[in-house]
């Protein structure tokens, strides 16, 4: 049902496994399978499994010891973590993802290998989410395969199998697994696009998930070309918080965007959208600037640190809040 030979073109065998593990059908599945592989002698390195317990729901508890149970009766070895969540600076989602991956983060070691069990359906559901809300090229990106956390990596090993590959593989399995009431509250709007746009579209397109999911891949690919040009063209010249304006003047008006998008970016702070940009062309490019002149903007949900735009000698200047 699932290829070994394509789990390991991503999973190093020899290096240690650490699964995500939430006690949800999804990473139920994944831990299974990387218990599976233990059995027959495939993994050479150590496999474990971590919780966090965001301590959200009345059954918090009871889910981290259906989780401890599970790990034990397969002798896999479990760590819990418990977290308070503050969403006072941000969403309950992205607070939650927050304490999470600064959790993985310390945990992870070198070597260390978390294995997520993010599917395609995850994917069209975040690009989807994306697009209503309203996104340019890199939100059209999915999840990546694979990247650095803390001293490990992360990786997404079943991104190109469907929800439905996962449930076949429980049910076929017979694994208990946990089912949280809140993913069918439809007033969120990721469970209303779960539940009700991809079910829809799934009964009238049965891979419209796994097309989603690819076209999302092919938009990565071709941004990574994009930006990998970007830098290779334009070169020293949109490193550093500092960007020459008469540098940009030379620039047709799509490129200028794209090179401020980039440069912004490659400084790791929150992407400006469309009318920021445009903002960002008056103030600086189509008026003379000035020591006074600034541009701010931010996340809603916080997930990276807010900026703004100042002028000097010449320069525009990237600024962190």
């Amino acid at each position: 049902m699932f290829d070994p030979k394509v789990f390991f073109d991503l999973v190093d065998p020899n290096k240690n496994i650490i699964v995500a593990f939430s006690g949800g059908g999804d990473s139920s599945a994944l831990l299974h399978f990387c218990y599976e592989l233990n059995q027959q002698g495939l993994l050479q390195g150590h496999l474990s499994a971590i919780h966090i317990n965001h301590s959200l729901s009345k059954h918090s508890d009871s889910w981290d010891d259906h989780c401890k149970i599970f790990c034990r009766e397969r002798n896999i070895d479990y760590q819990s973590y418990v977290v308070n969540i503050n969403i006072k600076k941000s969403g309950l989602e992205s607070a939650a993802r927050n304490a999470r991956y600064k959790i993985f983060q310390e945990a992870l070691q070198p070597n260390d290998q978390l294995l997520m069990a993010h599917h395609a359906d995850d994917v069209a559901e975040t690009i989807l989410f994306r697009l209503f809300r309203g996104t340019g090229l890199d939100g059209l990106q999915g999840p990546m395969k694979k990247r650095p956390l803390g001293k490990g990596v992360i990786l997404r090993p079943w991104l190109g199998y469907a929800k439905a590959d996962l449930s076949q593989y429980l049910s076929v399995n017979n694994i208990e697994f946990i089912t949280d009431d809140t993913n069918f509250d439809d007033h969120q709007d990721r469970n209303f696009i779960r539940n009700e746009l991809l079910q829809r579209a799934s009964s009238r397109w049965p891979n419209a998930s796994l097309q989603i999911q690819q076209t999302a891949e092919l938009v990565s690919k071709h941004k990574k070309v994009h930006d990998f040009l970007l830098d290779k063209q334009f070169g020293e010249k949109i490193k550093g918080s500092k960007l020459q304006r008469i540098f940009l003047l030379e620039l047709e008006e799509d490129t200028c965007k794209e090179v401020i998008r980039y440069w912004i970016k490659a400084n790791n702070v929150a992407m400006p959208n469309k009318k920021i940009i445009g903002e960002i062309l008056k103030a600086f490019i189509y008026s003379n600037p000035s020591a006074k002149t600034q541009v701010h903007w931010s996340r809603a949900d916080n997930d990276q640190k807010s900026a703004f735009l100042t002028f000097c000698d010449g320069d525009l200047v990237l600024n962190k809040k």
